[in-house]
């Protein structure tokens, strides 16, 4: 894989701009309208559907958060480019920030994507429940 293409990779799923234009559907008002609304949760879901950015999201919940790539690396049995890579797609996806202090970065959780992904996944439990209580 060349640069450009490494460039071009990005952490959703979601089918491109191009892909989506040329896919002929019927209804495509609600059903786009759907999509752009589950747009951002499915990339907070992608985000932590990755054991090392699991873990790494863990280690910071367990120290508290400010934690620099240094003190992660020697937590989990990764080399220091991956988990840069990783805590990468976890400030791209705003589950954690970074603060620089002197040399160093330093990375804590921002609660507010976590709660929302909670907030998310709690109405679908909700629908699935009224649902059973329907059926009865």
């Amino acid at each position: 894989m060349n640069t450009q293409q490494q460039r071009s990779l990005h952490l959703s799923l979601m089918p491109s701009v191009a892909e989506t234009a040329s896919t002929p559907r019927e209804n495509t008002d609600w059903r786009e309208a759907g999509l752009e609304e589950d747009a951002g949760l499915v990339l907070l879901l992608e985000a932590l559907a990755s054991p090392v950015r699991f873990r790494l999201l863990r280690l910071l919940a367990q120290e508290g958060g400010n934690l620099c790539v240094s003190e992660l690396v020697e937590r989990i049995p990764r080399s220091q480019p991956v988990v840069s890579h990783h805590l990468r797609l976890l400030l791209f996806a705003k589950l954690i920030g970074v603060k620089r202090l002197g040399t160093h970065n330093y990375y804590y959780i921002l609660p507010d994507k976590l709660k929302e992904i909670r907030e998310a996944l709690s109405s679908v439990e909700h629908l699935l429940q009224q649902r059973r209580e329907d059926q009865r």
